[in-house]
C-alpha cells in the first residue's frame, strides 16, 4: 500500500485537494466551490466555516481512495485572507479576503504617518500599504467593527483557520503572517500593536513551512486520527517551490489563476518599486532571493469577459490567437503590483467598428499576458531571466500559452502538473530535497516575428512610463 500525503489548497473559490506519492505523483484529485461574497463596492468576504466544509469534503473523497496509507497532511492558501477569531478560534465576522479594497482611508493613514523604515522596523520588510494589504484591512475592523475588534485574539489566512479546526493548534508560517509579525523574528512589534489597541500578538505562533504543528484529532474529517499536519506555505509561495525557482537563479514565473504571481529568483537583492522581496532566510534557500508581485487581474478578467457576452470562460477562449492591436488594460478591481492602487480601472484602446467580441477576448488575454511582462521586467532588472515557468488553470490553453510566449518573447516552459500551488504543499509536507526530480514541463518557444509588436504593446501598455 503506497504511502501518500493530502494536501489542500484553500483557494479564492474552491479548495482543491490531491494525493501525492513521495517521487510526486498524483494519484487522486478533488475539488469543492464556495462563494465570494460582495455585500457592498469594493467589499469582498467570504464564510470561515466554508473553508471548513468544503476542505472536509476533499479530505473524505480523497481519503476514501483505495490502496494508499496517507502518511500527513499540508497546505497552500489564498494569502491575505483574514480570518478574525476569538481565543477559543470562533470565527467574529466574515473573512475579508485578498481581493477586498475597503480599506483605501486606512491605508492613505497608514502610509502618511508611518515611513519606509518604520514599516521595516515593523515587518521586516518594506511592506506595500495599500488597501488590499492585511495593515489597513486590521485597521479597518478596528474603526469600523468596534465589538468585534474588542473580542479579536487571533487573525488567520485560511489553511490556518482549517489546520486548527484539524488539530486544536494555532500556527502559521512566516511569510503568511507578514503584515501581522515580523519576517526575522515572528512577532509584532509593540509600536504597530499599539497602533492597532491590541495589548498582545494577534499574530498565531509562526513556524517553519515543514513543521509538524499537531495531528488530526476526529475520524470526522476521513483520514485516520493521529495524522500528521504541516504548517503549510502561501498558494504563491507553494508554487513558486514547485517551479523550482527557489533553487535556480535567473528563472521567471508566472502561476495563473483567479489573479496572477509574476516574478523572477535571483542571486542578488534588488529594490524594485511595488515589487516583493523575500529573502533567503524566509525561503529556506542557498542564497536565493525572490522579487515577484501579485496581480488583481488574471482568470477574473476572462470570467468578466464571459459574464458580459454571456457564455462560460470556455466558450470564449479561442483555439488559436495572435497580437492584437487592440489594448486592454484588465484593471476591473484596481490592481495590485507594481501599482497598488484600488481606484485603477479597467480600459480598451484601439477599439473599431470592425473589431468583434472576440477580438475583445483576445485583447483581454494579451492584456493579462501584458501586465505579466510588465513585472517580469521590473523584476530582472540587472539580470535576464532565460525562460518564464507557467503553471496554473490557465496553463492548459495553448492558444494563451503562444500568446503569453509571443508577448515576453522567451521560452515559456509550461508544468505537466498545472496545480502547481498544490504540488508544493506536497514537496513541502514530504520535506523533499531532489526538487529537480518533480520538476516535469513541456515548453512553448515564442514567434520572433512578434517581437517588435510585443515591446510597442508593452510600451502603449504602462500607466507609468518610468516603471
Amino acid at each position: 500500500m503506497p504511502a501518500v500525503v493530502l494536501v489542500l489548497d484553500l483557494g479564492t473559490s474552491s479548495c482543491k485537494g490531491a494525493l501525492y506519492t513521495e517521487s510526486g505523483e498524483s494519484v487522486a484529485r478533488a475539488q469543492f466551490s464556495y462563494p465570494i461574497h460582495y455585500p457592498r463596492r469594493g467589499f469582498a468576504e467570504q464564510e470561515a466555516e466554508d473553508y471548513v466544509l468544503a476542505a472536509r469534503a476533499v479530505m473524505q473523497e480523497l481519503a476514501a481512495t483505495p490502496d494508499v496509507s496517507i502518511a500527513a497532511i499540508g497546505f497552500s492558501t489564498q494569502t491575505p485572507t483574514l480570518v478574525f477569531c476569538d481565543e477559543k478560534g470562533q470565527p467574529l465576522c466574515p473573512a475579508i479576503i485578498w481581493q477586498d479594497s475597503r480599506a483605501g482611508e486606512e491605508a492613505s493613514w497608514l502610509s502618511a504617518r508611518h515611513d519606509e523604515a518604520t514599516r521595516e522596523d515593523w515587518f521586516g520588510m518594506d511592506l506595500p500599504i495599500a488597501a488590499a494589504t492585511t495593515p489597513p484591512k486590521l485597521l479597518w475592523v478596528k474603526r469600523n467593527l468596534l465589538s468585534v475588534w474588542a473580542r479579536v485574539r487571533w487573525v488567520m489566512q485560511p489553511k490556518d483557520y482549517v489546520a486548527f479546526r484539524l488539530t486544536g493548534v494555532f500556527a502559521t508560517d512566516r511569510w503568511c503572517a507578514k503584515g501581522l509579525a515580523n519576517l526575522e523574528t515572528g512577532d509584532m512589534h509593540p509600536d504597530y500593536l499599539e497602533v492597532l489597541g491590541k495589548p498582545d500578538s494577534i499574530s498565531p505562533p509562526v513556524f517553519s513551512t515543514r513543521h509538524v504543528l499537531g495531528e488530526v484529532t476526529s475520524a470526522d474529517w476521513g483520514v485516520p486520527k493521529g495524522t500528521p499536519v504541516t504548517v503549510g506555505w502561501s498558494d504563491a509561495m507553494a508554487a513558486i517551490l514547485a517551479t523550482g525557482a527557489l533553487h535556480q537563479s535567473e528563472r521567471g514565473f508566472v502561476l495563473t489563476g483567479t489573479s496572477e504571481i509574476v516574478g523572477v529568483s535571483r542571486r542578488e537583492s534588488l529594490v524594485a518599486q511595488g515589487l516583493f522581496l523575500v529573502p533567503p532566510a524566509i525561503l529556506e534557500s542557498d542564497g536565493i532571493y525572490l522579487h515577484y508581485g501579485p496581480t488583481q487581474c488574471g482568470g477574473s478578467s476572462l470570467q468578466w469577459m464571459a459574464n458580459l457576452l454571456g457564455k462560460t470562460t470556455e466558450e470564449i477562449l479561442p483555439e488559436e490567437t495572435s497580437l492584437t492591436p487592440v489594448l486592454c488594460r484588465p484593471y476591473w478591481q484596481g490592481e495590485r503590483a507594481p501599482y497598488w492602487d484600488h481606484t485603477l480601472t479597467a480600459s480598451f484602446d484601439g477599439l473599431l467598428q470592425s473589431h468583434t467580441s472576440k477580438d475583445m477576448v483576445t485583447a483581454v488575454l494579451q492584456g493579462v499576458a501584458l501586465q505579466e511582462r510588465l513585472l517580469i521586467q521590473l523584476s530582472e532588472r540587472g539580470t535576464n531571466a532565460t525562460e518564464i515557468v507557467l503553471a496554473g488553470g490557465a496553463a492548459r490553453n495553448a492558444a494563451w500559452n503562444q500568446l503569453r510566449a509571443d508577448i515576453h518573447q522567451k521560452p515559456l516552459r509550461v508544468m505537466r502538473d498545472t496545480e502547481a500551488s498544490l504540488r508544493g504543499a506536497a514537496m513541502l509536507a514530504w520535506n523533499v530535497g531532489d526538487v529537480a526530480s518533480w520538476f516535469q514541463a513541456d515548453t512553448v518557444e515564442p514567434n520572433p516575428v512578434h517581437a517588435e509588436q510585443a515591446a510597442h504593446l508593452l510600451e502603449r501598455f504602462r500607466r507609468r512610463p518610468q516603471l
